[in-house]
């Protein structure tokens, strides 16, 4: 089965639905954006780049995986950003 080289991309991928970048998760990307959520999986070695066919994660989920990358999302401002911890 192909493999997906996300650090030869990880520059230039970007969720489709909000801009943002995305993570590599498992055998998954997911958006980085607070608003957005989405996830994307990666079928042989392809991430399926679809927002109809990416899976909306809760907050909780999507904040657990955004932690394992030493991303956090700030609870005090209005606007939802994410900053490298």
């Amino acid at each position: 089965m192909p493999k997906f080289d996300y650090e030869a991309v990880k520059d230039i991928l970007r969720c489709p639905n909000s801009l943002s970048p995305v993570v590599h998760e498992g055998d998954s990307l997911v958006c980085i954006d607070p608003e957005c959520r989405l996830q994307y999986a990666i079928m042989d070695g392809i991430p399926n780049m679809l927002v109809d066919d990416a899976t909306a994660l809760p907050v909780d989920s999507w904040q657990e995986m955004m932690s394992r990358h030493d991303l956090t999302p700030f609870s005090d401002s209005s606007d939802s950003h994410l900053a490298d911890s």
